[in-house]
């Protein structure tokens, strides 16, 4: 697989003892041409700087075995991309256990020739590449700089009703406003997806009609199947039956990302509350991951999960934020255990206002719209700010000079219940 054409060299970076820098699988393994050796380190510590700095595709890690677990859990943290090979001196089935649980590809024991070493680099990356292609992710060996991209940002809740659609939807709509860019906002929640609803839009063109004809996908059959919300976001609407969501695989999830990243400066994808091939693949193709949670255990154990999960699955812990919504709130837990229990930054919190909320849901309309100077809207707005690059302050546990009542965006016709309704 090393020898495409289109193809790049394998990054590798060697983490061996001191004394073993010279020994002859390295050396091979710097003369191969389908292999870039980016740098040998003694000194573990020094090894997982490196990592991080290098971002390779591959690691082999040459130490003791208490030494490996550390460093596949820490690489795992610092290039949750780089895949892991471990040596062991002799065959020692429950270190071999330990270690495929920790994350190694393979273990390989010592002495080892190059020869035996790239052929372990080859089923390594060719179950990789298979595993990427079946979920519909790019290759880790293809250049993909010439395309052209906007930034895809992934909204995802652990748990369901922790207000991810909500802020989906107010964050496209505050792009929009904020740059005055290009912004689709696509409904990949194919089954129960309420895009359409928060913002009183309809179409009888969903996700389900890119999806068929994935493979010649255009600019022309995208606009067709778009609708055009009020604030200048296009929108792209899950399916309207259930069985339309059963026939949409991560292949044509995929081929539509790459599609909407190509004509739009802003991609925001409303993703379901559950970890499967297709939630993978937007996460995968995601620029930046927004991970909607709220100030309560349940809803936080599940966050904690899905952190851990991801990043040992492709999403690089830089790439993942949290929002806080409802927060602060009533009887809620405190910021400081909540980021104590996470482990992980708090980006941004949305506080709690049900009524003002309540009244935008109902209405069909944003908040960012209807209530502006609305504290929750203002936090909408300086969220989106964020994610458009601006260094602004996005976690306020007071408002200022804020209020909640409605502008005369809140005053649309009453054509709300009619979504209700049957579309057969």
């Amino acid at each position: 697989m090393f020898a495409k054409a289109d193809r790049l060299p394998v990054r590798v970076v060697v983490i061996a003892p001191a004394d073993g820098q010279d020994q002859p699988w390295i050396t091979g393994l710097e003369s191969h041409a389908g292999v870039d050796v980016l740098a040998r380190v003694g000194v573990l510590k020094h090894g997982i700087e490196v990592v991080e700095q290098l971002q390779p595709q591959l690691v082999i890690i040459d130490r003791t075995v208490k030494e490996i677990e550390e460093a596949l859990h820490a690489v795992a943290m610092v290039a949750s991309r780089a895949l892991c090979i471990a040596m062991l001196p002799q065959q020692d089935m429950p270190s071999v256990r330990r270690l495929v649980a920790g994350g190694a590809r393979d273990i390989l024991i010592k002495p080892i020739g190059a020869k035996e070493v790239i052929a372990s680099l080859q089923q390594v990356m060719q179950l990789e590449e298979a595993r990427r292609e079946r979920s519909g992710l790019p290759s880790l060996l293809v250049d993909h700089t010439g395309t052209k991209t906007g930034k895809v940002i992934a909204l995802m809740g652990a748990k369901g009703g922790v207000g991810t659609t909500t802020v989906a939807t107010n964050l496209a709509v505050a792009l929009r406003q904020l740059t005055g860019k290009r912004v689709a906002l696509a409904d990949f929640s194919l089954q129960f997806g309420d895009v359409a609803v928060l913002l009183n839009v309809w179409s009888k063109h969903t996700v389900h009609d890119l999806a068929v004809h994935y493979q010649t996908l255009d600019e022309t059959l995208l606009e067709r199947v778009l609708m055009l919300h009020s604030s200048g976001v296009k929108v792209l609407q899950a399916p309207s039956d259930l069985r339309m969501a059963g026939e949409i695989g991560p292949k044509q999830i995929a081929a539509m990302v790459k599609l909407l990243r190509s004509h739009f400066d802003y991609v925001v994808m409303d993703c379901w509350s559950f970890v499967d091939e297709i939630t993978e693949t937007l996460l995968g193709n995601a620029d930046q991951v927004l991970l909607v949670t709220t100030p309560d255990v349940p809803a936080l154990k599940n966050t904690k999960q899905a952190l851990d999960y991801f990043t040992g699955h492709g999403v690089q812990r830089d790439q993942m934020a949290l929002v806080l919504n409802r927060f602060p709130s009533i009887k809620g837990i405190k910021l400081s255990d909540i980021q104590e229990h996470l482990r992980h930054p708090i980006q941004a919190n949305l506080p709690s206002d049900g009524p003002t909320l309540a009244y935008a849901a109902n209405e069909g309309i944003p908040v960012v719209q209807s209530h502006p100077q609305s504290w929750v809207a203002q936090s909408l707005l300086k969220l989106a700010a964020w994610v458009a690059g601006d260094a602004v302050k996005t976690l306020t546990e007071a408002p200022d000079g804020v209020h909640g009542s409605p502008t005369n965006a809140a005053q649309q016709p009453k054509r709300r219940f009619r979504l209700l309704k049957s579309s057969s």
